[in-house]
């Protein structure tokens, strides 16, 4: 009997030399989200479940054709877990003329809290990941939710996941499994 390890590494080898047209061209493998435009193999923490796009009240496609909702994963019927979206550079729209140009950018935009959200940071770091991926990673609670952003830029485009969950402990679990993405490229 073949490892669940192996027959997804294979999968996703096959899936990455396929010639991947489009930022969604992703599917959920067993507990890994694999994304055959960016190389990425995402495998979410044991605490969340793949969440159909459909059931969100977020729009797929952004009207500015740059901004690509990935992948959700959510923690049991509770409103916490991941969202997984793509940005891409440098596109101009009208919230941001110049369009995005990198992570520390992002991180402006996500840091404009209003008021009435009671925001505390937590932490704002920028590391390499042991799989040698960058991150920007903002750690902050909102309302008493704790809430992580973290960025990587791959091939012209922002990977950005959002964390959210109940509790620090639930938080950290997520934010590893983010850390912990693999690119095949």
């Amino acid at each position: 009997m073949r490892s669940p390890a192996i027959c997804l590494l294979v999968y996703f080898l096959l899936v990455s030399n396929a010639g991947a047209q489009s930022p969604d061209d992703g599917q959920v493998q067993g507990d890994a989200y694999v994304n055959a435009f960016f190389y990425v193999l995402y495998r979410r923490a044991s605490i969340l479940q793949p969440n159909d796009i459909a059931s969100l009240d977020l729009s797929k496609k952004s009207p500015y054709n740059n901004e690509f909702l990935l992948f959700p994963a959510k923690q049991g019927d509770q409103p916490y877990g991941v969202i997984l979206l793509a940005e891409k550079l440098d596109v101009p729209t009208p919230h941001s003329p110049a369009g995005i140009r990198d992570a520390t950018d992002m991180m402006d935009w996500i840091m404009r809290f209003r008021p009435e959200q009671h925001v505390t940071i937590l932490s704002k770091k920028h590391f390499t990941s042991a799989n040698g991926l960058v991150f920007d990673e903002l750690d902050y609670t909102v309302n008493g939710g704790y809430t992580s952003a973290l960025l990587t830029p791959v091939d012209g485009f922002l990977l950005t996941f959002r964390c959210n969950a109940q509790s620090s402990a639930d938080l950290a679990k997520m934010t590893l499994s983010v850390t912990a993405l693999q690119r095949n490229k």
